[in-house]
């Protein structure tokens, strides 16, 4: 038995529990899950339907579990009443992205994390993707040199089964939903904050619908950008996010979900024949200089619940070795503040300063 075994519970049991939070659980020993709550499913309708108890309430959830993290899986404007009540019970908090509606929000549950003494984490499981975090080791390396340039593109396919639920009648749709991992990849990536985010949402299908074209861009520091494309109009394939990052001596291409390749074909440049076979369920990064790849890392089918269990984890050695979590909300308020500006620029019609904004 793991002495340092830890007692999550869960609040929200829809999609994201079910595909990301319930899967990730399983692979760490270190975890015990004592229950959940959904105010959508009856705790007595709901026997066989899960491996732990359901509670009627969160009061009971929390009081008869008495967990050590409580996650939080639910609609962003939730989050903040969630966390609050964690908090005061004693719980750390892992909770899905947005963690609040408003930096005001944020500013209040840090503030009380920290008179509790406790750790708020947001999921933005994305960092601990092998083929992100891949990347960030090669920034600043002999073969790669200096960040100059991200761009980021997806292409998004919606239909009933994808705008099902309370996401799909969301106006802040795209960004506040994906592009926020987006923007805080480009965080990650250079290791700093952008000077200004400049954003155009044009919904030229429906004027009050939800917002499916973002195009961003990140000011940082020395000329160097980030440009950003997520493209939710598009009847044509899907690509769930592509990202090029551009450094001094080589680039970095990474590939979201599956990918069972066989290509042949003659290189541009030398000429040269070339046969190639590769395998990545979850997703690919290769590096790049001219026409030559080396593939530096891939993920699992389960990409999602994979990175999730990896940060969770990074939480639980947290809290044991009392050091700083990754995604901490002290952290994670940047991310949120810059998904905000993004919306602010867009509405303004003009860039946004992002500290001005945030602070």
């Amino acid at each position: 038995m793991n002495s340092n075994r830890k007692k999550i519970a869960l609040v929200g049991l829809g999609a994201a529990a079910r595909n990301i939070h319930l899967p990730a659980y399983k692979k760490l020993a270190e975890l015990e899950l004592v229950g959940g709550h959904d105010p959508a499913i009856e705790p007595t309708s709901a026997a066989g339907e899960f491996s732990f108890p359901i509670f009627p309430d969160v009061k009971a959830l929390l009081e008869k579990t008495k967990p050590d993290i409580l996650a939080i899986a639910s609609p962003t404007r939730f989050h903040f009443d969630l966390a609050q009540q964690g908090l005061l019970h004693g719980c750390h908090i892992l909770c899905e992205k947005p963690f609040t509606t408003t930096l005001d929000e944020a500013r209040q549950l840090i503030d009380l994390s920290e008179k509790q003494q406790r750790w708020i984490v947001v999921n933005n499981e994305f960092r601990f993707m092998n083929i992100y975090e891949a990347a960030k080791g090669k920034i600043g390396s002999p073969e790669f040199g200096d960040l100059l340039f991200i761009n980021a593109q997806q292409s998004f396919y919606v239909n009933e089964k994808t705008e099902a639920g309370w996401r799909g009648s969301d106006p802040q749709r795209t960004c506040k939903e994906f592009g926020i991992h987006v923007l805080d990849l480009c965080r990650y990536f250079f290791g700093e904050e952008p000077v200004q985010i400049s954003a155009r949402m044009p919904k030229p299908s429906n004027p009050t619908g939800p917002d499916y074209l973002n195009l961003i861009q990140l000011d940082f520091p020395e000329g160097r950008t980030a440009q950003i494309t997520l493209d939710r109009l598009t009847r044509g394939r899907h690509r769930y996010l592509d990202l090029r990052l551009d450094g001094t001596e080589s680039s970095i291409e990474t590939e979201f979900g599956g990918n069972v390749q066989f290509t042949a074909g003659i290189r541009g440049g030398d000429r040269k024949p070339f046969v190639d076979f590769d395998i990545s369920l979850g997703g690919r990064a290769l590096q790049y200089n001219a026409e030559k790849s080396t593939k530096i890392a891939s993920d699992p089918l389960d990409i999602f619940a994979h990175a999730t269990s990896k940060l969770l984890k990074n939480l639980i050695d947290a809290i044991d070795n009392g050091t700083v979590p990754a995604c901490s909300a002290q952290d994670n308020i940047k991310t949120l503040a810059l998904m905000l500006a993004a919306y602010a620029s867009n509405d303004r019609g003009e860039p946004v300063p992002f500290a001005q904004h945030w602070t």
